[in-house]
C-alpha cells in the first residue's frame, strides 16, 4: 500500500514537473505571438530596419529588457525576436521607449536611435505612436516615420507596382505641446525667438545642415543648455 502511495505521489510530482516546464516554454511574460502581414507583391519593406537589432525597452511598467528588435512603420508596433523558435513577437505590457543600439539608416545619421511615446495626438499620431528623440530637454525635437503601400502606375500601362512608401516629419514639444516644424534657420529662429541672438551666432560658427539630424540634435541641445 505504501508503494502505491509513493508511486501516486512520485508520479503527480512528475506530471507537475513537466507542466511547469510546458508552461515556462510556450509562454512568454513579456509578449505574444505576432501575426507578420504577407506583403508578396510590395516591393520593399515595412520596417525600419529590415533584420532583427539589438536593443532595449523600457515597459510603461518600469521593466527594462534588452533584446534583438524590429519596428514595424506600417502598424507602428514594435516586435522582438523569441528566443525559443525566432518568430516575431509583441509585448503584452505597453512599451514607453525603446532604442536601437549599433544601428544605422539611411534617414538619420545619428548612430544612437532612441524612440518614445506618451505625447499628446497630432495629425494622425495618438499618444501611444512612436518619435524618434533627436534631442532631449525642455524643448524636445522628434521625428515620426510612417509607411504606407503605394501603388504606381507608368502611363498606358495596365501593371500597378506596389511599394513601401515613407514619410518622416518633424515635431516640437514644450510645455506639454507637440507641434509640427520643417527644420530650417527661419523656422528654428522662429519658434526659439526667446535666444534668437545666441542662436544665430551659434548658426553663422557651425556649418549647419538641416537635413542632418545630427546637427540638429547639436543645435537643439545647444539651444537647452542656455540659461
Amino acid at each position: 500500500m505504501k508503494k502505491c502511495i509513493l508511486c501516486f505521489l512520485m508520479s503527480m510530482v512528475m506530471i507537475s514537473g513537466s507542466f511547469v516546464a510546458s508552461a515556462q516554454y510556450l509562454k512568454d511574460p513579456n509578449g505574444k505571438e505576432y501575426m507578420l502581414q504577407s506583403y508578396t507583391e510590395v516591393e520593399g519593406t515595412p520596417f525600419l530596419i529590415n533584420n532583427w537589432a539589438p536593443g532595449s525597452v523600457t515597459l510603461a511598467n518600469g521593466q527594462t529588457i534588452t533584446t534583438l528588435l524590429k519596428y514595424d512603420l506600417v502598424g507602428d508596433e514594435l516586435l522582438f525576436k523569441n528566443k525559443g523558435d525566432s518568430s516575431a513577437m509583441s509585448f503584452v505590457d505597453p512599451v514607453r521607449s525603446f532604442s536601437l543600439n549599433e544601428s544605422s539608416i539611411e534617414e538619420s545619421d545619428l548612430t544612437s536611435l532612441v524612440f518614445s511615446n506618451g505625447y499628446p495626438a497630432v495629425d494622425k499620431q495618438t499618444p501611444t505612436s512612436f518619435y524618434q528623440v533627436i534631442s532631449d530637454g525642455k524643448v524636445k525635437l522628434l521625428k515620426h516615420y510612417k509607411k504606407v503601400i503605394r501603388v504606381d502606375k507608368a502611363f498606358n500601362s495596365a501593371t500597378a507596382v506596389k511599394t513601401f512608401f515613407l514619410s518622416e516629419e518633424y515635431y516640437l514639444f514644450v510645455n506639454n505641446q507637440i507641434t509640427k516644424i520643417k527644420p530650417g534657420q527661419k523656422a528654428i529662429l522662429t519658434v526659439l525667438a526667446d535666444k534668437t541672438a545666441q542662436l544665430q551666432k551659434y548658426m553663422s560658427i557651425n556649418a549647419m545642415n538641416y537635413k542632418s539630424d545630427d546637427v540638429l540634435a547639436k543645435l537643439f541641445s545647444y539651444y537647452n543648455s542656455l540659461q
